[in-house]
């Protein structure tokens, strides 16, 4: 094995370009000379990542933003009108866990539930509501956030049964509802669910441009007009105002027609993979609610620091770090750069199962 191999990613959810071949991209989509930088988030390839983003859920209007967190930070704001809003979030969401509790900033509450994998059900949404009705200081549900699939929970999907019930229960009470999106090509791939099927019953979603879609930075937030339309100086107010976003809008832009096809492929193809892996004598364990997530059981943790990691490199293969005897590994784009039984054969290689 050498350097001459297709570099396969088995720990992120897209591809990672490296520096150069991210110049390369931008060079070769600017060679005609016609893209027009934004001011601030307006105009350029900003505008047209935000036309195309709503078209792609079916919603009024889209916003660029620097990150994910600030989509959701953003949404919350949105949603979380009244006394003493709370907001109703999966226990081991991104939002809170991963956001620097950026939403006590805006005076808002999390209420952190957690039920079967990675979602949640309509009983529980009707008890926090109870709750906030019964207490002494009035308080309100402000908001509902699913995020699906869940990154903390290896990419596993939202029940859709309990989906339903929990958009059944907030649409009774007239509380607004927050998709984190990031990954959601995946779980259309996956679910044979449109985007704009999956973000329907939804008020706001945002995606994320960096996870697969190629570009440096980024985050888009979708949803009504009457809701969106200014928020660019929210933005600004936030910090979010970059003077230019045209090179992750363009790459993004770029990325995003061929994402329902690609995962499509990507989802054959990790079926493949799997199907040789467990061929070749692995351990392979699926969620009966996943994604492109799945483990590996592994007998020699440490060997992947070791002299395990060297054979990695030598395969070309990036693994995330294993855990209490389990590896995940995240099928993307990279793994249709090779034959699904050579993609199995190095990982099966590298780790000496």
């Amino acid at each position: 094995m050498g350097s001459d191999l297709p570099f396969i990613n088995l720990a992120d959810d897209g591809i990672v370009p490296t520096p150069r071949e991210m110049a390369r991209r931008l060079a070769d989509l600017t060679a005609d000379g016609d893209i027009a930088a934004d001011y601030y988030g307006d105009g350029g390839p900003v505008e047209a990542l935000e036309r195309a983003v709503a078209t792609v859920f079916a919603k009024e209007r889209a916003v660029m933003v620097p990150t994910g967190t600030m989509a959701n930070r953003l949404a919350l704001q949105l949603m979380a009108r009244g006394p003493g809003p709370r907001v109703i979030v999966h226990r081991d969401s991104h939002v809170f866990n991963d956001a620097g509790d950026s939403a006590t900033a805006s005076g808002i509450t999390l209420v952190p539930v957690a039920g079967r994998g990675a979602g949640f059900d309509p009983e529980q949404v009707l008890a926090e509501i109870a709750r906030a009705a019964s207490a002494r200081v009035k308080a309100t549900i402000g908001g509902i956030v699913i995020e699906t699939p869940s990154r903390r929970l290896h990419n596993r999907i939202f029940d859709q049964a309990a989906r339903d019930g929990v958009v059944a229960v907030a649409n009774t009470h007239g509380i607004p509802l927050l998709l984190d999106g990031a990954r959601v090509f995946i779980e259309s791939a996956w679910t044979g669910r449109s985007p704009s099927e999956i973000a329907k019953p939804f008020d706001f979603v945002y995606l994320s441009l960096y996870k697969y879609l190629t570009a440096p930075f980024g985050a888009v937030l979708a949803g009504p007009a009457a809701a969106l339309d200014g928020l660019f100086h929210e933005r600004r107010r936030q910090g979010g105002g970059l003077y230019q976003m045209w090179p992750a809008a363009l790459l993004a832009l770029d990325s995003l027609p061929s994402q329902t096809d690609l995962w499509r492929q990507t989802r054959l193809a990790s079926d493949a993979v799997l199907a040789a892996l467990r061929a070749g004598g692995a351990e392979v364990n699926i969620y009966p609610d996943g994604s492109n997530c799945a483990t590996l059981s592994i007998v020699r943790e440490a060997a992947l620091f070791g002299d395990t990691g060297e054979s990695a490199r030598s395969a070309r293969l990036k693994f995330a770090s294993p855990s209490s005897g389990s590896l995940a590994i995240k099928a993307n784009a990279s793994w249709l750069l090779a034959s699904p039984d050579d993609v199995a054969n190095r990982i099966l290689s590298a780790l000496r199962l």
